[in-house]
């Protein structure tokens, strides 16, 4: 069968959710100012509350502001950007609840984790089985989120993930699990009826991606660096292979150095320096120091450099 409403190509960012330093409230005024700044970029799509978004520190109703606002801001700057949002809990009830709340408030697909809090019982009919009813109840199309880092080590196995991309309502896999083999295995079992979207989950190894059967990327560093994500694509759609390498090799370490040398708090420190808002993240999760957050931005700058050589260009 095939899907209703694929997801397509392209860049995804995932950005964080602002809050207001003194009480933790959300701060839509920066939502908003990030928001513009990733729109007329090239992207894709946005993502809300996946990892990055801290999902697990939001309410329900918190998750539905930031789509609700996230897709008006969307709608002001670009609306060609699409509007995904984290939906992932440990039950298939309580994931398709949060699918639901997620369509009612402007989002067109949904990201979703697999279950781990019961590690040991979530076998691959157990994944199958979870997945194949959040997708049969789910309002709009689901895209797989395998993260292994995150749920203490559950991987979705290839003959799993072929099995739900036939799901006429499941459109795509992001996978931060950077196995590149896995990519071309699920890539070579793909038909053009699936319109599946295998989705990098990080700019550091896209190129190798794209080169066995990816179609896009969600990379952390979009959120300063979104044109040089973009680029990449553009570059490996055209044939050129060299001018995507180099460009490839140029976003390891910012990368690297903003999504992963110290996490959500990383990112957020990186980008109150780089680009001026970013916020702090919520309790347990600490403010980073100064000096890590200037390493950040020291490591960045690279990336930054190509980002405003491709905004001149575009501009």
């Amino acid at each position: 069968m095939v899907q209703g409403n694929p997801l397509g190509k392209g860049i995804f960012v995932p950005i964080p959710s602002f809050f207001k330093p003194e009480t933790e409230d959300l701060d839509l005024e920066a939502l908003e100012k990030h928001v513009k700044y990733m729109c007329n970029t090239g992207i894709a799509g946005i993502i809300f509350m996946g990892s990055t978004g801290e999902a697990v520190h939001l309410s329900d109703d918190e998750r539905i502001t930031m789509i609700s606002k996230g897709r008006e801001f969307i709608q002001k700057y670009d609306p060609s950007v699409k509007v995904l949002a984290g939906c992932g809990t440990q039950s298939a009830r309580g994931t398709i609840k949060l699918a639901k709340d997620a369509a009612e408030a402007g989002a067109e697909y949904v990201l979703v984790l697999p279950p781990s809090y019961y590690k040991p019982s979530m076998t691959s009919d157990a994944l199958y089985a979870f997945f194949k009813r959040v997708a049969d109840e789910s309002p709009i199309p689901v895209v797989i989120y395998n993260y292994p880092g995150v749920t203490q080590g559950v991987d979705v196995d290839v003959q799993t993930i072929v099995k739900l991309a036939k799901h006429h309502n499941i459109v795509g896999i992001k996978g931060t699990d950077g196995n590149i083999g896995k990519v071309g295995y699920v890539a070579h079992r793909l038909t053009a009826e699936d319109n599946f979207s295998l989705l990098a989950g990080s700019v550091d190894f896209f190129l190798p991606a794209l080169s066995v059967g990816a179609v896009g990327c969600v990379p952390g560093l979009g959120n300063v660096a979104p044109r040089a994500c973009v680029e990449i694509q553009n570059l490996f759609d055209k044939g050129d292979l060299e001018g995507a390498k180099k460009l490839q090799l140029s976003l390891v370490e910012p990368d690297d150095a903003l999504a992963r040398w110290y996490g959500n708090p990383g990112v957020k420190g990186g980008m109150n320096l780089i680009l001026g808002w970013g916020g702090l993240p919520r309790n347990p999760l600490q403010p980073l120091p100064k000096e890590k957050a200037e390493s950040i931005a020291n490591a960045v700058g690279v990336a930054m450099t190509i980002e405003q050589s491709l905004t001149t260009t575009s501009s």
